[in-house]
């Protein structure tokens, strides 16, 4: 069976509807949350789990604000990756198992520190973004 496969067989036994896109990555929805597993079968020890695409960056402004709050993210959490890809931020989780159903106990683990880091960044944005312009007075 291949590690595709068998992640496939697993998420189902665990009540997710995974299905795979284009890249032949497994994608699944956990509390409205869209996730993506990325199988790479050319490496059988590697794991990596993505919340993608969840904020969009519209300036250089919030660019540099969300590079800030990422970097502080990344040093807070443990296993969390924060990144940006086509002006949008991720956030990720990677790792190395001997033998790729190791990483099975522990992809619940991963959701929930995925969805808190992800909250969180959301949250801290919000709370950071810069006033917006009054209305002109008529």
């Amino acid at each position: 069976m291949t590690k595709t496969e068998s992640y496939l067989e697993f998420l189902t036994a665990e009540g997710y509807r995974p299905a795979l896109d284009d890249d032949k990555d497994i994608t699944f929805k956990h509390e409205r949350i869209s996730f993506i597993l990325f199988p790479n079968e050319k490496d059988e020890t590697f794991f990596r789990l993505m919340i993608p695409f969840f904020w969009e960056l519209e300036t250089p402004e919030e660019t540099e604000r969300a590079t800030n709050v990422m970097m502080k993210l990344n040093a807070d959490y443990k296993a969390a990756k924060f990144y940006i890809m086509q002006n949008d931020v991720c956030v990720a989780a990677e790792a190395f198992y001997s033998k790729p159903d190791d990483a099975k106990p522990l992809i619940g683990r991963y959701i929930d520190l995925l969805s808190s880091a992800m909250r969180e960044f959301r949250q801290t944005m919000r709370d950071e973004s810069p006033p917006s312009a009054p209305l002109a007075q008529a």
